[in-house]
């Protein structure tokens, strides 16, 4: 029994097992390292193997275990291990079966340009940082004759600077005055030659390279945030990208066949770093049956990582019914590689359990023997995962903290419920009542007299059973979508790679969850009789109306293209109800042209144009996440109920007002 005045004081403290649940890589949860240790040496040890291979070939390895087993929280540990080393990138499922490897590149740009922990520099930047050091030590020192220009002051400079460690060469340049900016703009052109000695300069790639130097080279978010988007491939006005002196991309790119020179090029600037790590994560969506495109797509995809991208551990994160399903699925020349080295979680002892929990209790300096009686140590230890071990924690925590009444599932007889049973005189009692309720119902068959006794506890105990489930049921969804929207808010300003076609693929995704409610749900897409470009959308039709969705996010001459040939789309369409979204984030549609076919568009019958402002998009976001959530069994709840609870909780969204719309009456 925990003491009043404990109690008094952990009622301010937050819940050490609030937490169950690790999202990506990069957030901070407690680690108990002696749990999987030998399966986080594999994958270390497969990491090394690669950095000491003289070919530096790409290898793979598949982490297999249930939900809630640890999967992501191992990948976890190997960032908080090895950020400071190596590039650890980290790519969720795709939506677009054909925009895999632009996906794939995207979520790799998204985790280079995140921050390192405790640290004022970007993945990119490290790795920019250690190459840029590799490639003046090559062209001043170790091998000149190999590069035309002659030795200067700024390469003795740098030269000097690296000595001290390679990040100098940031901290040193980390202000944006006309002679830093002189300075690293003699890096670009040494780094340029050393590509153009030792690569081609046709295709994308020179570009990329130099791109992506550029990028380090700025301190301000403002331009760093146009090469950002410029690397993206999204359309930046051209005026904006004079201002780092980057030319816009051609408008015929192959946007699948750029990304992957992109991700070539990340290969080889790591030869000069250290391998990469490249994560793939929350996987389970890809094995449903309207999926089968996007599954076929995503092996060929990680096929040509395989070959055409060097020196990197690639990791899967699989169920293991998922990875059955892939080795049917996918050809042997994919499964042999991606499993190279196989990792299987299994359910760890007790022992390493109760520390994982008290690793989590040293927040409030305590341990579960402290917080738990026994009986209650050995309910929580009872349930299947690790996350559900947690959870269960976090329930009897609010229940002895904060009087928060235990879910059904985890009610534990009291101290006064076994002195009951043990009391043999109420026992009697007990199965006395018992006999005389038969006698009753005997005495009642006789004399022909309808009892309905037995239908009524039946029914009265199923009610009972129903209320308390939906109420847990309603708590659990509840809490996730109130801790979820919080994450997503403060990540909100993180710096984010957002893409009309990502943001297409989780529309997608999210209607044919809604089928579950609404099975004649049907989807499909626009088109011309001749190619033209048109914004990303997804057409949704029901029995009765038709919606088209859009997404633009493109600005200048592909803007432009684009919605002029929307409101033709508009126009021969006048039966569908048609919607355009731009993400408040983006640059603002500029040019007379772009913004008069804008109020065109707005001026139409059948259309309504609708900016993505931080509540919508985080909504959306959260509608995206929680499907995700519950197909990877994250999140342990029914999909359908949750998706009732959500729509009636963000009614007010627009995405939710069509949904609701086209799904028609429903209750939650």
């Amino acid at each position: 029994m925990i003491e009043l005045h404990f109690q008094s004081q952990l009622q301010k403290r937050k819940n050490p097992f609030g937490s169950s649940r690790v999202d990506h890589p990069f957030q901070t949860h407690s680690d108990a390292d002696n749990v999987f240790s030998q399966e986080f040496h594999r994958i270390q040890s497969t990491l090394k193997d690669i950095k000491q291979d003289i070919n530096h070939q790409s290898k793979g390895v598949v982490v297999v275990g249930e939900p809630g087993f640890g999967k992501t929280h191992l990948m976890m540990r190997l960032a908080n291990s090895r950020l400071k080393t190596n590039r650890l990138l980290f790519i969720r499922q795709p939506n677009n079966p054909d925009a895999i490897i632009y996906h794939i590149y995207s979520r790799i740009l998204e985790s280079l340009i995140r921050c390192i922990p405790k640290i004022n520099y970007t993945q990119l930047e490290y790795l920019i940082a250690n190459s840029c050091a590799k490639i003046f030590q090559e062209i001043i020192i170790e091998n000149p004759d190999l590069y035309p220009k002659k030795e200067s002051k700024k390469d003795q400079t740098i030269i000097e600077l690296v000595k001290n460690g390679n990040l100098e060469l940031l901290s040193f340049l980390s202000s944006d005055t006309q002679a830093k900016r002189e300075f690293w703009e003699h890096i670009e052109n040494r780094s340029y030659m050393w590509w153009s000695t030792n690569y081609s300069t046709a295709g994308y790639a020179p570009e990329i390279f130099k791109g992506i130097i550029k990028f380090c080279g700025y301190r301000a978010i403002d331009y760093r945030r146009i090469i950002r988007e410029w690397l993206a491939m999204n359309d930046v006005p051209q005026k904006l990208l004079d201002k780092v002196k980057i030319a816009s991309w051609n408008k015929s790119i192959n946007r699948e066949e750029v990304s992957l020179e992109a991700l070539k090029v990340l290969g080889y600037l790591s030869l000069l770093d250290e391998p990469l790590i490249i994560v793939f994560d929350q996987l389970e969506g890809l094995g449903r049956e309207y999926n089968q495109n996007l599954l076929h797509s995503f092996g060929e995809a990680i096929k040509e990582i395989f070959t055409h991208i060097p020196n990197s551990l690639i990791i899967l994160n699989l169920f293991p019914d998922r990875w059955e399903q892939f080795k049917q699925e996918f050809d042997d020349s994919i499964v042999d590689r991606i499993s190279q080295c196989q990792v299987f979680l299994n359910k760890p002892s007790e022992e390493q359990l109760i520390t994982i929990l008290n690793e989590k209790s040293k927040s409030i300096n305590m341990t579960i023997e402290q917080l738990f009686t026994p009986h209650e140590i050995q309910k929580i230890l009872s349930k299947n995962s690790i996350r559900s071990i947690i959870n269960s924690a976090a329930d009897f925590y609010n229940y002895k903290i904060h009087n928060i009444p235990l879910p059904d599932y985890l009610k534990v007889e009291t101290n006064s419920q076994i002195a009951l049973q043990n009391n043999s005189n109420l026992q009697n009692l007990v199965s006395d009542i018992k006999q005389i309720k038969e006698v009753v119902l005997k005495i009642a068959e006789k004399l022909n007299i309808e009892s309905n006794l037995e239908t009524k506890i039946e029914q009265n105990s199923e009610t009972y059973i129903h209320q308390e489930t939906q109420t847990d049921t309603n708590k659990i969804i509840g809490d996730y979508l109130n801790q979820k929207y919080q994450q997503i808010e403060e990540e909100y300003s993180e710096s984010q790679v957002i893409t009309s076609s990502d943001d297409r693929g989780k529309l997608e995704k999210i209607f044919e969850s809604l089928k579950i409610i609404q099975p004649s749900l049907k989807l499909d897409f626009l088109t011309f009789d001749r190619p033209k470009k048109i914004p990303d959308h997804l057409v949704i039709q029901t029995e009765t109306q038709g919606y088209a969705i859009g997404f633009l996010y493109d600005g200048g001459n592909a803007f432009f293209s684009r919605m002029t040939n929307w409101n033709e789309l508009v126009a021969k369409n006048s039966h569908l109800k048609f919607y355009l979204y731009r993400d408040a984030r983006g640059y603002q549609v500029s040019g007379e042209k772009s913004i008069a076919e804008l109020d065109k568009f707005k001026n139409t019958d059948n259309g309504e144009y609708i900016v993505l402002i931080k509540d919508e998009r985080i909504t959306f976001e959260l509608l995206y996440q929680i499907i995700v959530d519950i197909q990877n069994q994250d999140l342990e709840a029914k999909l359908d109920e949750a998706l009732l609870i959500l729509l009636k909780r963000y009614s007010h969204h627009s995405l939710l007002k069509i949904a609701i719309e086209a799904i028609g009456t429903f209750e939650v």
